[in-house]
C-alpha cells in the first residue's frame, strides 16, 4: 500500500508540473508569443498531462477500494490495462488526427 501512495504522490507532483506548463504554453499559443515554442511544448506535453491525469486517478481509485490485508493482483492487472488502452489511444490519436492550427 506505501508503493501505491509514493505512486499517487509522484504522480499528482507530474501531473501539477507537466499541466501548469502545459497551460502556459496554450496561453502563450493564444496570445501570439513565442508560436513555435509553444506549440511545440503544447503538442509534446499532451499526452504525458494526460497519462499522469489518469495514473493518478487510477492509483487514487484503487487505493480507496482496496484494503492492505489482501493481495490485489486483479485490481493491479485491471489498472494496467487500462492505462494501456488509454496511452495506446492517446498515441492513435496524436499521431492519426492532425491539428487544425
Amino acid at each position: 500500500m506505501n508503493t501505491d501512495r509514493n505512486i499517487q504522490k509522484v504522480a499528482l507532483i507530474f501531473f501539477f508540473v507537466v499541466g501548469l506548463i502545459h497551460i502556459i504554453a496554450h496561453l502563450m499559443l493564444t496570445n501570439g508569443y513565442m508560436v513555435q515554442a509553444a506549440y511545440a511544448a503544447k503538442s509534446i506535453l499532451e499526452i504525458p498531462f494526460i497519462l499522469s491525469a489518469a495514473v493518478y486517478g487510477f492509483i487514487s481509485l484503487k487505493i480507496s477500494f482496496t484494503t492492505s490485508e489482501k493481495e490485489h493482483k486483479l485490481a493491479n492487472i485491471i489498472l494496467i490495462i487500462l492505462v494501456i488502452i488509454l496511452f495506446a489511444a492517446l498515441i492513435y490519436l496524436h499521431l492519426f488526427i492532425p491539428d487544425r492550427v
